[in-house]
């Protein structure tokens, strides 16, 4: 039965070639030409921006940049404390009035004054990241603007996105 189903098939092959059809040849209406491909209109920076969307969406990858950011904060803390115990700088600093400014421009200038220890925060609530800290601007501070504070202290930025309003 089987070699019956072989030569069948040998036979309609043979019949197939002998009448001049050309089994996926490329001159054949079987394969037609492949369309060409979409040429991409979006600039770097709506790509630049569209991955930063996803990152800031991403709880994963936003929990992992929260641990880097802790663990180089806790080394910039511990190199400030040893600092001030040998002399060699200020225990304080004057915090500043960032209340309305860039949530980035914020952290470097607290940066710059020796206060490294930073818990920044979305003010409306809603427990999102601040992956890209030049999108936000901060709400809310403590402690306030002029109070002389140890800059091993913890310092609280409350932040909303650029084109929202503080709570």
């Amino acid at each position: 039965m089987k070699a019956i189903a072989v030569a069948v098939l040998g036979l309609l092959l043979l019949a197939g070639c002998a009448s001049g059809a050309q089994v996926g040849s490329i001159d054949s209406g079987e394969n037609p030409a492949a369309e060409p491909a979409a040429v991409s209109t979006r600039s770097q920076a709506d790509i630049d921006e569209k991955r930063a969307q996803e990152r800031e969406d991403d709880p994963r990858t936003a929990e992992e940049e929260r641990r880097d950011e802790a663990r180089e904060a806790a080394e910039q803390v511990k190199k400030i404390a040893g600092d001030i115990r040998k002399g060699i700088t200020e225990a304080h600093f004057t915090m500043p009035d960032v209340v309305g400014g860039n949530l980035q421009q914020a952290q470097d200038e607290l940066q710059s004054r020796g206060s490294y220890l930073l818990d920044q925060v979305d003010a409306t609530s809603q427990h999102r990241f601040q992956l890209l800290d030049s999108d936000w601007k901060v709400c809310h501070q403590s402690p306030a603007a002029g109070t002389r504070t140890l800059k091993t202290s913890l310092v609280r930025l409350e932040a909303v996105k650029l084109d929202e309003n503080c709570p």
